[in-house]
């Protein structure tokens, strides 16, 4: 029995020797996959022949996958061509130049080679997906996180302008007022009670108007609470009846038809007229001149004061209201001018959309754009 055992086994003294080769091809595939690609090859050339071709297949398969995990889509198949060949043609060399015994043939490690380059091309696809993707979702999550960050700046501005327009005018009325109230009191007593209430009627104006935005901010549920329509052109009388009470003298011209205008547009115009009113009457000589146009296309509004100091005549557009107004009438499309005129002027050129073909449906109602 011993005699067959010893014809039936392989020739003994390669074994190790393709099991080094194997194991070297194995070891350096990641550093120099291409190259442990071709060893593991050339191994092939004893181990068909001794008739260990299992492994040198696990070899061929691992050390062409880690190829096709790391190669890019050209260079992989070229290099599963290229393996192809010189399989095939190292095959054909040993069987007839050198009368090597074939047991498989080239087949089995072609197939390897390719099998093994097309599974570790499908893994890199999959991972490059996978990194893909986390770089889309991260994107997203950063465009929403800037998006957020975008809103909440622009409420703020929104809300200061408010707050800013609804403070402004009263506290001027204030202001005045007491003054006129503290010279009454030295010289006429009796009459400074009309002053007091002047002041009395624009403190209380400014703490329901607050209330109303402090309301809105809490997203209050309260039915009792002042539903009362934002401001517009039809409250201007009343607005400059207010200014009035404080020393301002307002000259109104209005040329054209008035015609109704999207409610957003028609709050910023009051806005406008607000802020522009509150300026002169803290920085002019006590006169005012508010000039109005209508065409069918846009609303022209210009306001124009004597400056009382040279100095605020020439530092145009520094304070809040001015930056505020800007901001107003660039969310409803139209443009501003304001700043020094002749003859020691200080004027305010606004120019608003009547069509509305700047605001979206959305918007096109909701008066909040012009906040």
């Amino acid at each position: 029995m011993q005699p067959h055992l010893a014809t039936s086994r392989p020739d003994t003294p390669w074994l190790p020797v393709l099991a080094a080769l194997l194991g070297l091809a194995v070891a350096v595939r990641r550093p120099a996959p291409i190259p442990a690609l071709l060893l593991a090859l050339l191994s092939t050339a004893g181990a068909d022949p001794l008739g260990v071709m299992e492994p040198a297949l696990a070899a061929i398969l691992l050390t062409a996958y880690t190829v096709g995990t790391v190669s890019e889509r050209a260079t992989a198949a070229a290099v599963a061509i290229g393996c192809a060949v010189l399989l095939c043609a190292g095959f054909a060399v040993a069987e007839r130049l050198l009368a090597l015994d074939s047991q498989g043939g080239p087949v089995p490690s072609v197939i390897g080679v390719l099998a093994g380059i097309a599974v570790g091309q499908a893994t890199a696809t999959r991972r490059q997906l996978l990194v893909a993707l986390k770089e889309r979702a991260l994107r997203a999550e950063l465009a929403l996180e800037e998006e957020a960050r975008r809103r909440v700046a622009e409420e703020r501005m929104h809300i200061a302008r408010e707050v800013h327009d609804l403070v402004a005018h009263h506290i001027s009325v204030v202001n005045v007022q007491a003054g006129v109230a503290a010279h009454l009191l030295r010289e006429r007593p009796e009459a400074a009670g009309e002053a007091l209430g002047h002041v009395r009627t624009a403190a209380r104006t400014v703490l329901d108007e607050l209330g109303a935005v402090l309301d809105v901010l809490r997203g209050s549920g309260d039915p009792r609470a002042p539903l009362e329509p934002l401001p517009g052109l039809a409250d201007l009388d009343r607005l400059i009846d207010s200014f009035g009470g404080a020393g301002l003298r307002v000259d109104r011209t209005v040329s054209g038809a008035p015609r109704s205008c999207p409610p957003a547009v028609d709050l910023c115009a009051y806005r406008i007229l607000q802020e522009s009113l509150t300026n002169a009457r803290k920085y002019g000589r006590g006169r005012a001149k508010v000039t109005m146009s209508y065409t069918d296309q846009e609303l022209t509004i210009n306001v124009r004061n004597e400056c009382a100091d040279a100095r605020e005549r020439d530092v145009p557009g520094t304070g809040h209201g001015l930056i505020g107004m800007r901001e107003r009438i660039a969310s409803v499309g139209g443009t501003l001018v304001a700043g020094p005129a002749p003859a020691g002027e200080f004027a305010v050129l606004a120019r608003l959309p009547l069509d509305g073909s700047h605001l979206t449906d959305g918007n096109r109602d909701d008066p909040s754009v012009a906040r």
